[in-house]
C-alpha cells in the first residue's frame, strides 16, 4: 500500500513537471514590453527593453509621488488641489513601452505580465511600507459589467500578488462600483470629479483598520483614487496610501513647506 502511495506521488509529480514543460513550450514567457520571447536567465522584461524602461528617477511629487522637472516638494496640480488619499507611489511613468504593455493587459488579456508588474510595484514601494504600516490592501474595483466583459479585474489581480509579496493581507468585496462608470478620457479634472463622485460604496462588513494601501494600474488626475479615499475615510479609515503601476507625467513645480 505504501509502495503504490509512492509510486503514485512520483508519477503525479512527472505528469505536472511534463504538462508545465508543455505549457512552457507552448506559451513562452515573453518580454512586457517588445513581446519577444524571454531568455532563460530573463524574468518579465527583456535585457534590451529592461534598461528603456520610464522609471521614475529625480524629484518626484511628496503627495502623489509625480516626476517634477524642477525641484520642490509639490507638483502643480497636489498645489492647486487638495486630495484626500494621504500618499502614493508609482513604479513607471505612463509613456512609450509600457503604456502599450498596459493596452495589452487589459485589452488583450495579457494576465502573464502581472508577476512582473507587481514586483516593479513593490520595488516602487520600498521604505514605504514601513513608513506608512497599511493593514490592508484594496484594489480599485471595477463595475460587474464591465468585469464580466474583460473577465477580470486587473487591480484585484495586482493586489493579489502584492498581497502575497508583502504580506499584507488584500480583499477584492470590501469596495463597491456602483454603477458603470462614463469615459474619463476627454474630461479635465473638475469633470472627472463631478463624474465620479457617489459611484464607490463600502462594504457593510468593511473591518476597522486605521492605514489602507490602494491598488490600481495607472494614475492620471488622480480622480478614482481621491474618490475611493473620500469614501473610505468617511467609512473610518485614518490614512489612505496608494500604489500604481504608472502615473502621468508631472508638470513644472512650485516649491512649498507648508501643504501635505
Amino acid at each position: 500500500m505504501g509502495k503504490s502511495k509512492d509510486i503514485f506521488a512520483k508519477l503525479s509529480i512527472y505528469i505536472k513537471g511534463a504538462l508545465m514543460g508543455l505549457a512552457d513550450l507552448l506559451y513562452p514567457e515573453r518580454c512586457v514590453c517588445c513581446d519577444k520571447v524571454l531568455g532563460v536567465k530573463e524574468k518579465g522584461c527583456c535585457m534590451d527593453c529592461m534598461p528603456k524602461l520610464p522609471r521614475i528617477e529625480g524629484n518626484i511629487c511628496m503627495k502623489c509621488g509625480k516626476p517634477m522637472e524642477d525641484d520642490g516638494e509639490f507638483c502643480s496640480d497636489c498645489m492647486a488641489h487638495d486630495h484626500f488619499f494621504d500618499r502614493g507611489t508609482a513604479a513607471f511613468i505612463y509613456t512609450g513601452a509600457i503604456r502599450h504593455s498596459i493596452y495589452r493587459m487589459k485589452f488583450q488579456n495579457r494576465r502573464d505580465y502581472i508577476p512582473f508588474y507587481a514586483q516593479e510595484m513593490v520595488h516602487a514601494l520600498w521604505g514605504k511600507i514601513e513608513i506608512w504600516r497599511p493593514e490592508l490592501i484594496l484594489p480599485i474595483p471595477m463595475h460587474w459589467k464591465k468585469k464580466r466583459q474583460r473577465g477580470y479585474n486587473q487591480s484585484e489581480l495586482l493586489a493579489k500578488r502584492i498581497s502575497l509579496m508583502t504580506g499584507i493581507p488584500a480583499a477584492n468585496d470590501l469596495l463597491k462600483c456602483i454603477r458603470k462608470m462614463p469615459d474619463q478620457k476627454k474630461l479635465n479634472r473638475e469633470q472627472r470629479m463631478k463624474n465620479i463622485h457617489g459611484i464607490i460604496e463600502v462594504s457593510k462588513e468593511f473591518p476597522k483598520v486605521r492605514s489602507v494601501l490602494l491598488i490600481d494600474d495607472v494614475y492620471t488626475t488622480g480622480s478614482t483614487v481621491d474618490e475611493v479615499s473620500r469614501v473610505l475615510k468617511h467609512a473610518g479609515v485614518q490614512h489612505v496610501y496608494f500604489v500604481v503601476l504608472c502615473i502621468g507625467k508631472g508638470k513644472k513645480a512650485v516649491c512649498t513647506a507648508t501643504k501635505m
